[in-house]
């Protein structure tokens, strides 16, 4: 009898140990989704960051193009030129328009319609959608309507690519 009540006590020990350790490995994951869901949220709130940082520039871009559309008078250089004469109160400068790769006009457009369909995103997000989704029609149904519209079983089949056995089947028990 003591036998096996010293026993029973080493197997109740034993099973204390593996419960603390499935404790212990619990608390452990636990642990760990809570570190994985707070770097996920420092990860959004970064990249929300970086988005607003481009939204900046991109509109300061916006400005600037707006600035420099307007048209500036350009000078021409004196064309009579004497040789002899050398002034050396200003130096020659050749004015020119600088040319830029990308027309301003057209890189102004460009993002006008970038930061329009931003703004119609956000607006579509905004509102509850009042429409439905259009109706997803089964086979049965769809080719009920096709023999309704006086289609004959061969279109029918070709259409939803099924055999015409198949369709007729459809069309006896639907």
């Amino acid at each position: 009898m003591g036998i096996l009540l010293a026993l029973l006590f080493v197997l109740q020990i034993i099973g204390f140990m593996v419960m603390t350790l499935f404790y212990i490995k619990i608390s452990k994951f636990n642990n760990l989704e809570k570190k994985q869901q707070q770097l996920m949220k420092e990860m959004d709130q970064s990249v929300l960051a970086y988005l607003g940082e481009i939204k900046e520039e991109n509109d300061r871009l916006i400005q600037q193009l707006n600035k420099r559309v307007e048209p500036q008078p350009v000078r021409e250089p004196p064309q009579s030129r004497q040789p002899q004469e050398v002034t050396t109160d200003m130096p020659e400068i050749d004015i020119k328009p600088k040319s830029h790769p990308v027309p301003l006009q057209f890189a102004l457009r460009s993002y006008q319609k970038t930061a329009d369909n931003e703004k119609k995103e956000k607006e579509l997000q905004l509102e509850p959608e009042l429409e439905s989704e259009p109706e997803v029609l089964t086979d049965r149904e769809r080719a009920k309507k096709l023999f309704e519209e006086g289609k004959s079983i061969s279109e029918i089949a070709r259409e939803l690519k099924k055999g015409m056995t198949e369709i007729e089947l459809l069309l006896k028990f639907g």
